[in-house]
């Protein structure tokens, strides 16, 4: 009986894991340096991120701000929409209509100041390809272990 109740416990749990849903954040890594060029090791700084629709210089549906610090290395790690809104709302882009770009700003003073770092078309990523596929993640054999991506029903 406890190997059942086991067994029922570890597969309700498995079975939830796969049905959770799309996270929404974009992940974004970067190395901030000054104006210099020299890499800024544990310093606090602020990003700022813009989704604009269509063309680089459109209209801007969504705008955050994130405060973090960089790493030993002048590394940040952060996800993009799960910031400050300034400017619209994440879960509301439609991001099947038109093209999108991201412009990327650093703040390194703290001041509200930004320095833009670039702007640039958002292409596909492996999830976004595969869920194009409409595919399905199933179990594949007997070994309750191994998983296989398929859109094809097998």
């Amino acid at each position: 009986m406890k190997k059942v109740i086991l067994f029922l416990f570890v597969s309700l749990a498995f079975t939830n894991s796969m049905s959770a849903q799309v996270p929404q954040g974009i992940p974004y890594q970067s190395i901030i340096r000054n104006s210099a060029g020299a890499i800024l090791s544990n310093q606090p700084i602020s990003l700022r991120f813009s989704i604009i629709d269509s063309i680089a210089t459109g209209i801007i549906l969504y705008r955050e701000t994130i405060s973090t610090s960089t790493n030993a290395l002048g590394m940040v790690t952060v996800n993009i929409g799960q910031g400050i809104p300034v400017t619209g709302t994440f879960a509301a882009i439609n991001w099947g209509h038109n093209y999108k770009f991201i412009q990327m700003e650093v703040d390194i003073n703290g001041t509200s100041n930004y320095t833009h770092l670039g702007t640039t078309q958002m292409m596909s990523v492996p999830f976004a390809l595969f869920s194009n596929s409409s595919g399905e993640l199933k179990q594949s054999g007997s070994n309750s272990n191994t998983m296989l991506f398929t859109s094809d029903g097998f």
